[in-house]
Protein backbone atom coordinates (compact mmCIF):
# COMPACT_ATOMS: atom_id res chain seq x y z
CA UNK A 1 0.00 0.00 0.00
CA UNK A 2 1.42 3.37 -1.00
CA UNK A 3 2.33 5.77 1.80
CA UNK A 4 0.82 9.23 1.39
CA UNK A 5 0.83 12.43 3.40
CA UNK A 6 -2.61 13.51 4.58
CA UNK A 7 -4.02 16.93 3.74
CA UNK A 8 -3.28 18.04 7.30
CA UNK A 9 0.33 16.87 7.08
CA UNK A 10 0.76 18.61 3.72
CA UNK A 11 -0.57 21.81 5.27
CA UNK A 12 2.13 21.58 7.95
CA UNK A 13 4.79 20.99 5.32
CA UNK A 14 3.57 23.95 3.26
CA UNK A 15 4.20 26.18 6.28
CA UNK A 16 7.92 25.39 6.22
CA UNK A 17 8.34 25.18 2.45
CA UNK A 18 7.01 27.07 -0.56
CA UNK A 19 4.52 26.28 -3.32
CA UNK A 20 5.31 25.86 -7.00
CA UNK A 21 2.87 25.31 -9.87
CA UNK A 22 3.51 23.49 -13.16
CA UNK A 23 1.33 22.97 -16.19
CA UNK A 24 0.85 19.67 -18.01
CA UNK A 25 4.12 18.33 -19.56
CA UNK A 26 6.20 21.12 -17.99
CA UNK A 27 9.72 20.22 -16.86
CA UNK A 28 10.17 20.25 -13.07
CA UNK A 29 13.87 19.41 -13.03
CA UNK A 30 16.47 17.68 -15.17
CA UNK A 31 18.83 14.82 -14.45
CA UNK A 32 22.11 16.41 -13.35
CA UNK A 33 20.51 19.49 -11.75
CA UNK A 34 21.60 20.38 -8.22
CA UNK A 35 19.42 18.50 -5.71
CA UNK A 36 18.48 21.27 -3.30
CA UNK A 37 14.81 20.60 -2.50
CA UNK A 38 12.50 17.77 -1.52
CA UNK A 39 9.09 17.95 -3.24
CA UNK A 40 5.69 16.84 -1.92
CA UNK A 41 2.83 16.64 -4.41
CA UNK A 42 -0.10 18.70 -3.19
CA UNK A 43 -2.13 18.02 -6.33
CA UNK A 44 -1.63 16.36 -9.70
CA UNK A 45 0.80 13.70 -10.94
CA UNK A 46 4.44 13.72 -12.06
CA UNK A 47 6.55 11.38 -14.18
CA UNK A 48 9.99 10.35 -12.94
CA UNK A 49 12.29 9.36 -15.81
CA UNK A 50 15.78 8.22 -16.70
CA UNK A 51 17.41 9.46 -19.93
CA UNK A 52 19.80 7.41 -22.06
CA UNK A 53 22.75 8.94 -23.96
CA UNK A 54 20.76 8.20 -27.15
CA UNK A 55 17.94 10.45 -25.96
CA UNK A 56 15.50 7.68 -25.03
CA UNK A 57 13.36 7.98 -21.90
CA UNK A 58 12.53 5.28 -19.36
CA UNK A 59 9.71 6.04 -16.94
CA UNK A 60 10.71 4.93 -13.44
CA UNK A 61 7.41 5.79 -11.79
CA UNK A 62 4.35 8.03 -11.97
CA UNK A 63 3.82 9.69 -8.59
CA UNK A 64 0.59 11.26 -7.40
CA UNK A 65 -0.92 13.52 -4.73
CA UNK A 66 0.33 12.96 -1.20
CA UNK A 67 3.64 11.43 -2.22
CA UNK A 68 7.11 12.91 -2.47
CA UNK A 69 10.12 12.83 -4.75
CA UNK A 70 13.60 14.34 -4.80
CA UNK A 71 15.00 12.36 -1.85
CA UNK A 72 18.52 12.87 -3.24
CA UNK A 73 18.40 16.37 -1.71
CA UNK A 74 19.27 14.73 1.63
CA UNK A 75 22.78 14.11 0.28
CA UNK A 76 25.22 17.01 0.46
CA UNK A 77 26.18 18.45 -2.95
CA UNK A 78 24.07 15.79 -4.69
CA UNK A 79 22.82 15.99 -8.29
CA UNK A 80 19.42 14.84 -9.49
CA UNK A 81 19.63 11.22 -10.74
CA UNK A 82 16.36 11.52 -12.69
CA UNK A 83 14.29 13.94 -14.77
CA UNK A 84 10.79 14.85 -13.54
CA UNK A 85 7.94 16.34 -15.59
CA UNK A 86 4.32 17.17 -14.83
CA UNK A 87 1.80 14.65 -16.16
CA UNK A 88 -1.12 16.91 -15.23
CA UNK A 89 -1.30 20.39 -13.77
CA UNK A 90 0.74 20.09 -10.58
CA UNK A 91 1.13 21.95 -7.30
CA UNK A 92 4.22 21.09 -5.26
CA UNK A 93 5.37 21.85 -1.74
CA UNK A 94 9.13 22.34 -2.01
CA UNK A 95 11.31 22.22 1.10
CA UNK A 96 15.04 22.58 1.59
CA UNK A 97 16.52 20.17 4.10
CA UNK A 98 17.35 22.96 6.65
CA UNK A 99 13.68 24.02 6.43
CA UNK A 100 12.44 20.44 6.76
CA UNK A 101 14.51 19.13 9.69
CA UNK A 102 12.77 21.18 12.46
CA UNK A 103 9.37 20.10 11.08
CA UNK A 104 10.41 16.44 11.17
CA UNK A 105 11.65 16.77 14.74
CA UNK A 106 8.33 18.27 15.84
CA UNK A 107 6.13 15.89 13.82
CA UNK A 108 7.21 12.24 14.24
CA UNK A 109 4.28 11.03 12.10
CA UNK A 110 5.60 13.02 9.13
CA UNK A 111 9.13 11.72 9.75
CA UNK A 112 7.82 8.15 9.86
CA UNK A 113 5.97 8.57 6.56
CA UNK A 114 9.03 10.09 4.93
CA UNK A 115 11.14 7.11 5.97
CA UNK A 116 8.40 4.71 4.85
CA UNK A 117 8.28 6.45 1.48
CA UNK A 118 12.05 6.07 1.05
CA UNK A 119 11.72 2.36 1.86
CA UNK A 120 8.84 2.05 -0.59
CA UNK A 121 10.94 3.69 -3.31
CA UNK A 122 13.74 1.17 -2.72
CA UNK A 123 11.26 -1.71 -2.92
CA UNK A 124 9.86 -0.31 -6.18
CA UNK A 125 13.35 0.00 -7.71
CA UNK A 126 14.30 -3.51 -6.57
CA UNK A 127 11.17 -4.95 -8.17
CA UNK A 128 11.83 -2.99 -11.38
CA UNK A 129 15.37 -4.40 -11.61
CA UNK A 130 14.02 -7.91 -11.05
CA UNK A 131 11.43 -7.37 -13.78
CA UNK A 132 14.01 -6.10 -16.30
CA UNK A 133 16.38 -8.95 -15.60
CA UNK A 134 14.16 -12.00 -15.13
CA UNK A 135 10.73 -11.47 -16.74
CA UNK A 136 9.82 -11.77 -20.42
CA UNK A 137 7.62 -9.20 -22.18
CA UNK A 138 4.35 -10.99 -21.38
CA UNK A 139 5.28 -11.36 -17.72
CA UNK A 140 6.37 -7.73 -17.48
CA UNK A 141 3.18 -6.36 -19.00
CA UNK A 142 0.94 -8.66 -16.95
CA UNK A 143 2.79 -7.87 -13.74
CA UNK A 144 2.57 -4.12 -14.42
CA UNK A 145 -1.18 -4.29 -15.07
CA UNK A 146 -1.78 -6.28 -11.90
CA UNK A 147 0.41 -4.09 -9.71
CA UNK A 148 -1.01 -0.78 -10.94
CA UNK A 149 -4.64 -1.90 -10.58
CA UNK A 150 -4.21 -3.83 -7.33
CA UNK A 151 -6.13 -1.16 -5.43
CA UNK A 152 -8.16 1.83 -6.58
CA UNK A 153 -6.12 5.04 -6.67
CA UNK A 154 -8.30 8.03 -7.60
CA UNK A 155 -5.24 10.32 -7.55
CA UNK A 156 -3.91 8.29 -10.49
CA UNK A 157 -7.41 7.92 -11.95
CA UNK A 158 -7.12 4.16 -11.42
CA UNK A 159 -10.56 2.85 -10.44
CA UNK A 160 -12.68 -0.20 -11.17
CA UNK A 161 -9.86 -2.33 -12.66
CA UNK A 162 -9.18 0.36 -15.27
CA UNK A 163 -5.66 1.59 -16.00
CA UNK A 164 -5.79 5.02 -17.72
CA UNK A 165 -2.50 4.56 -19.63
CA UNK A 166 -1.84 4.56 -23.35
CA UNK A 167 0.29 1.87 -24.96
CA UNK A 168 3.08 4.46 -25.22
CA UNK A 169 2.91 5.18 -21.49
CA UNK A 170 3.00 1.48 -20.57
CA UNK A 171 5.94 0.99 -22.93
CA UNK A 172 7.83 3.90 -21.31
CA UNK A 173 7.18 2.51 -17.83
CA UNK A 174 8.48 -0.93 -18.80
CA UNK A 175 11.34 0.02 -21.08
CA UNK A 176 9.73 -1.87 -23.98
CA UNK A 177 8.99 -0.79 -27.54
CA UNK A 178 5.46 0.44 -28.14
CA UNK A 179 4.76 -2.21 -30.86
CA UNK A 180 5.85 -4.90 -28.39
CA UNK A 181 3.41 -3.67 -25.74
CA UNK A 182 0.62 -3.35 -28.30
CA UNK A 183 1.18 -6.93 -29.48
CA UNK A 184 1.20 -8.29 -25.91
CA UNK A 185 -1.99 -6.41 -25.07
CA UNK A 186 -3.61 -7.65 -28.28
CA UNK A 187 -2.74 -11.24 -27.30
CA UNK A 188 -4.12 -10.69 -23.79
CA UNK A 189 -7.26 -9.15 -25.27
CA UNK A 190 -7.76 -12.13 -27.57
CA UNK A 191 -7.54 -14.43 -24.53
CA UNK A 192 -10.12 -12.37 -22.63
CA UNK A 193 -7.66 -11.08 -20.02
CA UNK A 194 -8.08 -7.37 -20.83
CA UNK A 195 -10.07 -4.97 -22.95
CA UNK A 196 -8.29 -2.07 -24.59
CA UNK A 197 -9.91 1.28 -25.33
CA UNK A 198 -8.47 4.68 -26.23
CA UNK A 199 -6.03 5.56 -23.43
CA UNK A 200 -7.46 2.81 -21.21
CA UNK A 201 -6.81 -0.84 -20.38
CA UNK A 202 -9.58 -2.69 -18.52
CA UNK A 203 -8.60 -5.77 -16.52
CA UNK A 204 -11.13 -8.57 -17.13
CA UNK A 205 -9.38 -11.66 -15.74
CA UNK A 206 -6.79 -11.11 -13.01
CA UNK A 207 -6.31 -14.85 -12.49
CA UNK A 208 -5.26 -15.32 -16.12
CA UNK A 209 -2.81 -12.42 -15.83
CA UNK A 210 -1.39 -13.92 -12.63
CA UNK A 211 -0.89 -17.20 -14.51
CA UNK A 212 0.89 -15.29 -17.28
CA UNK A 213 3.30 -13.81 -14.72
CA UNK A 214 4.06 -17.24 -13.25
CA UNK A 215 4.62 -18.86 -16.65
CA UNK A 216 8.33 -19.39 -17.32
CA UNK A 217 8.09 -20.41 -20.96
Amino acid sequence: MEIKFSNEEMERLSQVGYLRHFVRNELIYLEGDVANTLCIIRSGRVRIMLNTPEGEELTVEIVEKGRLFGESSFLSKSLRPTTVTAVTEVELICCTIPQLIPCLCQNPDILTKLLQHCSETMNHLSYSLHSFRFLNRYQRVASFLLTETGTDNPDKEITGQCLPYTHDEIAMCLGLARPTVSQVLKDFERKGCVRCAYGRVYILDRTALEQAVSTTA
